[in-house]
């Protein structure tokens, strides 16, 4: 039985701390064999030793031998004693090498290092209380998020998305576009449509404005500087907002701009992590991921837009359906439908006034 919190004791606590340096270093060991070669090395190749890892990767067998041991301790590698030797589970090479799991380590590992160096920085904020905006991250972090973007959200994803709203609009805005990855892929999916996203950051719109004329696309997607409580233009048929609500200081505000910029037919597409409806639902590992997530980024973002406002009240990362259902009405929308896709780490909502 696992004890409860009132029953651990110190020692226990001090063993917790451990097993969670552990896996917060195994990102990083974890990307290590994407970027070395490891995990193609080892895939469908049965028990190996260090020795055979090595000279399939031209690496150093000493340091593979640790990389194996710190892989098996962590459950992604097999070890068989007596051999010393290694294999790599079906389901693992699946996850890494055929799944999304190396993207989406690849693309933490590059914002967690991105994190490291801005550490000090970001605690004098927190302290301070002023937030953390997202201009204040580098390129390497910003590139890593989009990364991360492409895993969480594919194209294939937006499409399914797009598909079940059921429209054909004329006019779309992306708020709060990033680097432009979904924006892109709408652009793709309504080849009719003209296409607007709006980011506050100048960096990231910059990057959006060359991934455009890279695909093809820049005659009819267009991306502008915008804040999100101030939307340019009117009449759109679609205004989405693509795991960037909880990013915002007034999402009630930035709801409200969306109507208000709103064809009467008009739809406004809401993407969100998925979340239980209650904290202590969301009290699991996958919670805490994105808890932390909340704590070290998207949050401190958001307060950062309305430092001094005392009825400011960002979303955070886990806002689960009925804050998000809350949100919609406070912003004058009084028809929400979820919307079924099969997405399990998103919530998608389609608001109409």
């Amino acid at each position: 039985m696992i004890p409860t919190v009132d029953e651990r004791t110190p020692e226990m606590v001090i063993g917790q701390l451990i097993g969670e340096l552990g896996g917060s270093l195994g990102v990083l060991l974890t990307a290590l064999g994407n970027r070395a070669g490891l995990w193609t090395a080892m895939a469908g190749a049965g028990p190996l030793s260090p020795e055979e890892i090595a000279g399939r990767t031209a690496l150093n067998t000493i340091l593979v031998r640790e990389w194996c041991r710190a892989q098996a301790a962590g459950g992604y590698l097999d070890y068989r004693s007596d051999t010393n030797s290694f294999e790599l589970p079906d389901a693992v090479a699946g996850a890494l090498l055929h799944g999304p799991g190396a993207a989406m380590v690849d693309a933490c590992a590059e914002m967690l290092c991105s994190q490291g160096a801005e550490f000090d920085e970001f605690v004098t904020a927190f302290r301070n209380g002023g937030g953390f905006g997202w201009h204040r991250h580098d390129e390497r972090f910003w590139h890593g998020s989009d990364a991360l973007t492409k895993v969480a959200l594919p194209d294939e994803l937006i499409s399914a998305v797009l598909d079940q709203v059921g429209l054909a609009p004329g006019s779309v805005l992306d708020v709060g576009s990033g680097y432009g990855t979904p924006t892109i892929a709408i652009a793709r999916h309504f080849p009719a449509a003209r296409v607007l996203g709006i980011d506050y950051n100048e960096a990231s719109v910059a990057h959006a404005r060359r991934a455009a004329d890279e695909a093809g696309l820049a005659d009819r997607l267009r991306f502008e500087v915008g804040s999100a409580t101030d939307l340019p233009g009117s009449g759109y048929g679609l205004v989405t907002f693509f795991d960037s609500l909880h990013d915002f200081g007034d999402p009630v505000g930035a709801l409200a701009q969306a109507r208000s910029v709103l064809a009467d037919d008009g739809v406004v597409l809401l993407v969100e992590p998925a979340a239980a409806d209650r904290v202590e639902d969301n009290l699991t590992p996958s919670g805490r991921m994105f808890y932390a997530v909340s704590t070290l980024i998207c949050t401190p973002n958001a307060v950062s837009q309305v430092t001094g406002q005392e009825d400011a009240a960002p979303l955070g990362t886990q806002a689960g359906e009925p804050l998000l259902r809350a949100t919609a009405a406070a912003a004058g929308f009084g028809r929400v439908r979820r919307v079924d896709v099969p997405a399990p780490m998103n919530l998608v909502l389609a608001l109409k006034p």
